[in-house]
C-alpha cells in the first residue's frame, strides 16, 4: 500500500543535517534519505516526514534559519516516489 509523505529539500547537505537534528530534537519523526531520482538527478539529501507533522517541522526549521528549496508531497510505494506536488520555499 502506498504511503503519503512530505519531502523537504535543501540547498546543501549542511542544512539537511541541521534540519534532521532540529526535527528529531523536537521529538518529531523525520529522517534523511538520498535525494529521490524522481525529484532531482543531483546527488543530495531530502528529509522525509509524515504529512501530519510537516507544517510543524517546517515552522521549526524556518524559525531556526534553515534554508529550504522545496516542500514536496509524494506517494511512496516499493521504494519509489510519485511526486504529487511541490512548493518552492
Amino acid at each position: 500500500m502506498p504511503d503519503l509523505v512530505v519531502l523537504l529539500t535543501f540547498p546543501s547537505p549542511y542544512y539537511a543535517l541541521k534540519a534532521e537534528k532540529i526535527v528529531q530534537g523536537a521529538g518529531l519523526q523525520g529522517r534523511l534519505i538520498p535525494m529521490p531520482r524522481e525529484l532531482s538527478s543531483l546527488c543530495g539529501l531530502a528529509l522525509e516526514l509524515e504529512p501530519g507533522i510537516s507544517d510543524c517541522a517546517l515552522d521549526l526549521l524556518l524559525a531556526a534559519g534553515v534554508k529550504l528549496e522545496k516542500k514536496v508531497k509524494a506517494q511512496k510505494e516499493r521504494g519509489r516516489f510519485l511526486i504529487l506536488g511541490a512548493e518552492q520555499q
